[in-house]
């Protein structure tokens, strides 16, 4: 049994925990731990959240997606506490043609030939439910959870593992010894609003996306936004009126154009880690470290982080199982 550090404990930190506490023992570390108040710098507690497939950058990615989705569907199926349920979409892309939709050959109960709808059964979750539930399922099986900010991962070096993962999503573009320049921070904001809406609603022109996300408890979270240019946190009422003109042009039975006329729970404003290039999973030794990074999931870690976990699983097993080279 290895000793295996984290540092992350968003969705793909614990992942990746989950694949790898069956075998090796487990430490996460990382300063946002699931339970804290949500803060703009920590994406995984500001999701939709939703399996909406697409945003792949090469086979791998792909993967990576059909395999999170074949783990978020057991769970909805075994473990309803964890709020991972099966709901039926509406799923626009009219940016792409029929053979850009490469789910359409796996998404279950698939009732339309993309053009550009693509109507089938997915997954939602609630993040505020999920994340804790999962945090306590894991410490379930003996992984261990420390609350520690690193500058570098090189602050790591004398904790006694045997390999190091690095989970720190758009950390990666701060830690001392990483500062990867791909990395890009997305602002998004959505409103979580009452509603008794039942079918999710995604349409994604390449440009904007519009959204609904019925959480099946009474709320929806209606969005969204992709900003470049800003990573203020503070609610930007222009987009709170552009989200709703949008939504009821998609809806228009279900929600009015004017926020004023509905019960709004909450706004929401976080940053989606993203990567130029795709998602980074690959393995390094340095300053007596074996690292294994593992971040940079284009369009949100609900959608890549077991496949994403799996990757860095067959890395750490690399690492762990391979031949010692020769002396001679």
């Amino acid at each position: 049994m290895a000793r295996i550090t984290i540092i992350g404990a968003g969705i793909t930190g614990m992942s990746i925990a989950y694949v790898l506490s069956r075998n090796h023992d487990i430490t996460i570390v990382a300063k946002n731990l699931p339970g804290d108040k949500p803060t703009i710098d920590w994406a995984s507690p500001w999701a939709g959240a939703s399996f909406i497939a697409g945003g792949c950058s090469s086979a791998d990615e792909v993967r990576m997606q059909r395999d999170t989705f074949a783990e978020l569907w057991r769970l909805s199926v075994s473990r309803p506490e964890s709020s991972v349920k099966q709901v039926f979409a509406e799923d626009f892309h009219d940016d792409k043609t029929k053979d850009d939709i490469w789910w359409k050959d796996f998404m279950p109960e698939v009732s339309s030939t993309p053009s550009p709808l693509l109507c089938h059964k997915t997954l939602i979750l609630n993040p505020d439910v999920f994340l804790p539930w999962f945090k306590t399922e894991l410490e379930r099986t003996g992984v261990r959870f420390e609350r520690m900010e690193l500058k570098s991962l090189s602050d790591a070096r004398n904790r006694g593992h045997d390999v190091l993962i690095n989970a720190t999503g758009f950390g990666s573009l701060n830690l001392q010894d990483v500062q990867d320049q791909n990395m890009q921070m997305i602002r998004g904001q959505t409103a979580l609003v009452k509603s008794s809406l039942k079918q999710l609603l995604m349409h994604d022109n390449g440009e904007t996306y519009t959204y609904a996300i019925p959480r099946l408890d009474g709320t929806v979270i209606l969005g969204g936004t992709r900003d470049t240019d800003s990573k203020s946190p503070d609610i930007d009422s222009n987009q709170v009126n552009d989200i709703f003109k949008r939504i009821n042009e998609h809806l228009p039975d279900q929600f009015s154009a004017n926020p004023s006329d509905h019960e709004i729970v909450r706004h929401n404003v976080g940053i989606r880690p993203s990567r130029l290039g795709g998602v980074r999973v690959e393995k390094e030794e340095r300053d007596g470290q074996n690292i294994v990074h593992a971040y940079g999931v284009p369009g949100g870690g609900y959608i890549f982080g077991f496949g994403v976990a799996r990757a860095a699983r067959d890395l750490v097993e690399e690492i762990l199982f391979s031949s010692p080279k020769p002396r001679l």
